[in-house]
């Protein structure tokens, strides 16, 4: 649904318009429209073009942090993350130690040692140093069984 591009915040006094570009301002428009002018929640959704389940993540956005928790944020962790050294360290030894423990093996030891890891984070790790073993995938064997009663030729 596109929106429409002119808005505005009115009351008694006057009106105060609303740049197009600015989503917080919009989406507090629409929480306020929607909570207190009375009017039937799908008209305000029809105005400010937004579905039902937005209108409420944003009403909950809001609750929990104000207008900052309506401001737009990229997906993805909110701060840089860097695997700690020692958790390096191990992966790596590990891998080179016993090649046969896989990444969620590791993830599960590291766990025991008090490192929250998770599986995919060991992934990167070993794929970063090189460490990846290739996926083996054997054949199933033919036999006569499997082969209606004949073998191979």
């Amino acid at each position: 649904m596109k929106r429409n591009p002119a808005h505005e915040i009115r009351g008694p006094g006057g009106s105060l318009p609303l740049r197009p570009e600015d989503e917080a301002a919009l989406d507090l428009a629409m929480l306020i429209d929607g909570e207190t002018s009375g009017r039937p929640l799908d008209e305000v959704l029809l105005q400010y073009g937004r579905s039902r389940s937005t209108y409420y993540e944003k009403l909950r956005r809001f609750r929990d942090g104000g207008l900052e928790g309506l401001l737009a944020r990229p997906p993805g962790p909110r701060s840089p993350w860097r695997r700690p050294l020692e958790v390096v360290r191990f992966i790596v030894t590990t891998r080179l130690r016993h090649p046969e423990r896989g990444a969620a093996a590791i993830a599960g030891d590291l766990e025991h040692l008090g490192h929250a890891v998770s599986v995919r984070s060991v992934e990167r790790t070993l794929t970063q140093f090189g460490l990846t073993r290739p996926v083996s995938r054997v054949a199933p064997a033919t036999t006569p069984e499997r082969n209606g009663g004949q073998g191979n030729p």
